[in-house]
């Protein structure tokens, strides 16, 4: 019997009336959990199957704008419950909540592993993985918040304005909510570690058994400024290393098809033509560059500060 305290926000955004595979896989897992599991999703009609599997499982539904990304879709809930609105018990009842996105790509049944790990923890706010890059913070495609920092969290989240472009909500929000976790004296943990900044180590938590890797790896998507920032980070094999393969390789659950891990969005001509200057550019492009910046700033007398020349 779920329990109405424990509450799981899944947010997806998706076209068409249907839910990716990998989608009802991770819902249908964390179903099988005591928590209260809440599928928010912009509006759009939905097919009788998905209402079916839907209701078979016993997750509700919650339709909203598409707009604010994840963090967006959480804010609206979450000011919803806190307005009294909608058939949800209101923000006093929740003592855990957790936070998960369809950025991942769950492979591997590990969610009540997660969950146990995690309650065991001293750490106030749980997440799979901590970024780095910034500032230390956890990532937000599964975060888990005990009732001792629920009080952080809603100030941040529905004091904060919805951003309009996915790099001011990873600013704002969720690097920004490290700073609020710190100033309200919450303990922050992650579940994994890696040795290779986590953005380029998923081949490590692949490895570890996590049973998870980011879709926009799967998929390589990724616009020419992120492949720049890989090759500047040293990290040009993490660009195009074979992700598909490695979770087949590291065994899919029984109930995961192998059609339902995200395909690259680019054919094999685009592939292709990307490394014609990927490798080039991180052999002799990048370290030419680098230098010309370094050199610029010599002659014009300032310090090297940020992440320009790095």
């Amino acid at each position: 019997m779920a329990s109405r305290s424990k509450v799981i926000l899944y947010a997806s955004y998706q076209l068409g009336d249907t839910l990716p595979g990998y989608v009802r896989f991770a819902l249908k897992h964390l179903a099988e959990t005591d928590f209260t599991v809440i599928l928010l999703t912009n509006k759009r009609e939905l097919s009788e199957e998905t209402m079916k599997f839907l209701k078979e499982n016993e997750i509700s539904l919650y339709l909203t704008e598409n707009h604010g990304f994840d963090f967006g879709m959480w804010r609206r809930f979450l000011k919803d419950l806190a307005n009294g609105r909608g058939s949800f018990a209101g923000l006093e009842s929740i003592e855990r909540l957790l936070l998960v996105n369809d950025s991942i790509v769950y492979f591997q049944n590990n969610f009540a592993d997660f969950i146990k790990r995690a309650e065991a923890s001293t750490a106030d706010v749980i997440s799979l993985t901590q970024n780095n890059e910034v500032r230390p913070h956890l990532q937000s495609f599964f975060m888990y918040i005990k009732q001792e920092a629920l009080g952080a969290f809603y100030t941040h989240l529905l004091e904060t304005p919805e951003q309009s472009t996915f790099y001011d909500v990873v600013r704002r929000l969720e690097i920004g909510l490290a700073d609020i976790f710190d100033e309200a004296e919450v303990r922050m943990a992650a579940l994994y570690h890696t040795d290779t900044q986590v953005t380029f180590a998923y081949q490590e938590l692949i490895a570890q058994g996590a049973g998870f890797v980011k879709r926009k790896l799967l998929q390589k998507r990724f616009n020419f400024k992120e492949k720049i920032h890989f090759i500047r980070k040293g990290a040009y094999n993490a660009l195009n290393a074979d992700y598909i393969a490695m979770a087949k390789n590291a065994g899919l659950a029984p109930d995961f098809k192998e059609e339902w891990l995200p395909q690259h969005i680019d054919n094999i001509v685009k592939q292709t033509a990307d490394k014609l200057w990927e490798k080039p550019f991180e052999k002799l492009g990048w370290p030419i560059l680098k230098n010309v910046i370094k050199a610029k700033y010599k002659i014009l007398g300032k310090k090297l500060e940020g992440d320009e020349y790095k």
